[in-house]
Parts: structure tokens; sequence; C-alpha cells
């Protein structure tokens, strides 16, 4: 009995140890951002380059984190899948809606699409719930299919669905806070396996090696970025000597899919060191390092390649903090310096490149709204329009 109670006792101090690093990390984190004044929204650089025009505006969407083209809004025989976390619209691509549906319980975190088969059938999932949220899987019309905790002192970080297996099925993978380790669940919201790990901060898929089967990718407390197989193995470290906690995938260069990671860091382990973003390829490889004006003051991250007409591209960063409703745009040229930076005065983690005629057109989803970025163009006099001010 004595031997339980200790076995009892020990298991509750490493809960409460893991809790209590988590706690230290996220307080530190707090602390750093909140001792530095909220930026106000200004256009920082890039004046008379681009035009800024509201795209879409739609009640019931909330704040908005994920646009897609194509799929899954092919399914619905329209263009564009705009999700936030109240709901989903579906616009063609003048920003007509066709559909819309809410989800049926509130969530104070993000929200994205899941394929759930081979077929391109689809569901929501929550993301970045940060241990304030269960993960939650909608149904296609915004019904609660079904809700994972995590358990007593793990509550969830993050949580990605991914083809684990390569069979089309849908696999989700979940990732707990303090010692809850990450957690494999399939599409009835069973566990499949359950892996020890500490704070597992973020965590998303990718085919990392071309076998058709989806790699899972996460961050962890001592600020590894991992990659692990089907049976939870960790196969790889990428980017070892930085402290990671979030990351995002993108695309990068020509390619129409994202293959790639991009990874907010600084160049040392030590807090002061110079913020900077690194984009790896699949592999694990540093493709190229540019610099990231606000650094940690910002906590989560979106991009992608945006190319217009006539060859002008260009790698567009989002990054949000969802407490202080700031976001900041960056628009890197192909030398990797910034040519348009803008604070935003709103909550904004939807991005997207969308295809038209002439090259593509980049989309912001905001607070229910989406903006439309879109180059000025230019005469030998410079540019015949100037930007309009910042939101």
């Amino acid at each position: 009995m004595l031997r339980k109670v200790l076995l009892g006792l020990t298991i509750l101090f490493l809960l409460l140890l893991g809790a209590g690093i988590c706690l230290h990390y996220w307080t530190r984190a707090y602390l750093r951002r909140e001792a530095k004044p909220r930026p106000e929204p200004h256009l920082v650089k890039g004046e008379g380059h681009f035009n800024k025009r509201l795209f879409y505006t739609g009640d019931g969407l909330g704040d908005i984190s994920q646009i897609l083209v194509g799929w899954p809004a092919d399914k619905e025989g329209t263009a564009l899948a705009v999700v936030g976390n109240k709901g989903a619209h579906f616009l063609d691509l003048t920003g007509r809606p066709a559909k819309w549906i809410g989800f049926s319980t509130f969530v104070a975190c993000p929200v994205e699409v899941a394929r759930i088969d081979a077929t391109g059938g689809y569901a929501y999932l929550t993301r970045d719930e940060s241990w304030a949220t269960r993960a939650t899987l909608f149904d296609k019309e915004g019904q609660v299919i079904w809700r994972y905790a995590g358990g007593f002192l793990a509550g969830v970080d993050d949580s990605v669905s991914g083809d684990i297996y390569g069979d089309g099925k849908l696999s989700l993978v979940v990732g707990l806070n303090g010692g809850g380790g990450l957690v494999l669940v399939n599409r009835e919201g069973k566990t499949v396996w359950k892996k020890k790990e500490g704070n597992v901060w973020h965590v998303e898929t990718l085919d990392t090696n071309g076998d058709g089967r989806d790699e899972i990718l996460h961050s962890n407390a001592p600020g590894q970025l991992l990659v692990r197989n089907a049976n939870g193995d960790v196969i790889a470290e990428y980017l070892p000597g930085h402290y990671i906690a979030d990351f995002t995938l993108t695309r990068w260069a020509e390619e129409q899919r994202p293959t790639h990671i991009l990874v907010p860091t600084t160049e040392g382990r030590e807090g002061s060191s110079k913020s900077i973003f690194v984009v790896l390829d699949a592999k694990g490889k540093t493709v190229a390092q540019l610099e990231s004006p606000l650094g940690g003051l910002l906590d989560r991250t979106k991009a992608t390649t945006v190319r217009y007409g006539r060859g002008a591209e260009y790698f567009a960063v989002l990054q949000n903090n969802f407490t202080w409703k700031r976001s900041i745009l960056l628009l890197y040229g192909k030398d990797g310096q910034i040519v348009y930076e803008e604070i935003l005065g709103e909550s904004c983690l939807g991005i997207a490149a969308v295809p038209q005629e002439d090259g593509e057109r980049l989309l912001i989803g905001c607070a229910g709204r989406i903006w439309e970025y879109s180059p000025v163009p230019q005469t030998n006099a410079g540019p015949t329009k100037r930007t309009p001010k910042s939101h």
C-alpha cells in the first residue's frame, strides 16, 4: 500500500514539475512581450508600392485563421474556403459568398480544415488550443464530432491532422502540455499511441521523405524541433542549436503546395540574440535566413510565396499576437530583404496567394474581414498611387 502511495506521489510531483516548467516558459515569454509597448498600427516600410483594399467582410467568421484555394471549396462549388473560430465561409474569386456554416460551440482558438478521407471529404479541427480548449473536431456542417481533453494537468497545446499511414484516412496528432506527451488519435477520437514528451508547443504533419506518408514535426520544452514516424519514434532533429516553440509550413519558390518549414527563432539560444526567420526544406536543410523585426513580440506565424505579374515574386510572412490584437505583414524580395512592412491593428492569421489571369494576388484574413494586397504599377517617375493608411 505504501509503495502505491509513494508511486502516486512521485507521478503527481512529475506532473507538477512539468506544469511548473510550462508556467515558467510562458510567464517569461509573456513578461518579455508585456515589458515592451504594444506597437501602434502603421506602415513601416514600402509606402506607395502596394495597394490595400477590403476584399471581403462577413459576420459569423470570428478571427480568421485559414484561407484555402481550391479544396475544400471545390466540394461546395466555390473557389475559396475561409475559416475562423466561429465558422467558415465559402467564396468565389470575387469575394461573393456561396455558403457559410457556424460552429455549434464557441472555441477561443484557431480552427483549420482537416482532410478526412482520400476522396477529399473534410472536417474542421481546432489548433493552438494553448491548454485552454479541448481539441475539437467539427463535421463539415459545424457540429461537434468529438472532443479530446488531454487529461489531468495535461491540457492540449496544439493538434493537427495528417495522413500518417499513407492510406488517405484521417489521423490526428495532439501535443499536450506539461508531461502529457504526444498522442496519435484516430478519426473516432481513440488513442492509437502515446509518447513521452514535455510541453509539446506546436505540431505539424509533412511528408519529409517522399514516401506518401506524413511524418510528425513538433517542438518541445527544451526547444527542439523533432521529426517522428508513424510509430512515434524520433527519426530526426531539425535546426539543432536554436530554441524553437512555434513554426509553420509554407510554400517556397515555385512550389504549389507547402513543403517547407518557416521557423521563428534567434541566432543563438539566448533570449537576447537577434530574432530571425529560418526557412527549412522538408529534410531540414536551411535554404534561407530572414530578418524578423518584432521577434518574440508576436507568437503565431503563417507564410506563403506570392507571384505577381511580370516575374515580381515575394515571400509573405504574417505574424500575430492575439492578446494584443496586433499583427505584422512582411513581404521579402528575392534578395531576402524586406520591401514591405505593416503593423496591423487586429488579429490576423489567414494568408493565401490566389491565382488570377496574370500571376497571383495576396489575401490576408483578420477579424471577420479579408484584405487584398497588390503591387502599384511603377513608372519612371515612381509609384502611380499611394498605399492607403494601415488599419
